[in-house]
């Protein structure tokens, strides 16, 4: 999960400051996530970032919020994605 993050933390460092994409695609990081901050952005996002550890950590509501607003989740094979992904068709 760290080797994902920082991945991700230098894609979005690179897609951030490129002057031919960052008009178009941006990549943030919110802090202090809560369900009033979820209520915001989950109608707008495209993309949901979940990496845990497999059995030990809750994604589900969060996620089949995403999935029900057409969002891509990325995430680990458990629980609840592997439910959504059933339901889904995948």
């Amino acid at each position: 999960a760290k080797r994902i993050i920082r991945l991700t933390t230098a894609v979005g460092e690179k897609i951030n400051h490129d002057p031919e994409t960052n008009e178009y695609l941006r990549l943030y990081f919110l802090s202090d996530y809560n369900v009033s901050l979820a209520e915001t952005i989950i109608p707008a996002a495209e993309v949901s970032q979940h990496i845990s550890t497999a059995g030990t950590e809750a994604s589900g509501t969060s996620n089949m919020k995403f999935q029900m607003n057409g969002c891509l989740i990325l995430g680990t094979w458990d629980g609840a994605n592997i439910e959504i992904a059933e339901e889904t068709g995948v």
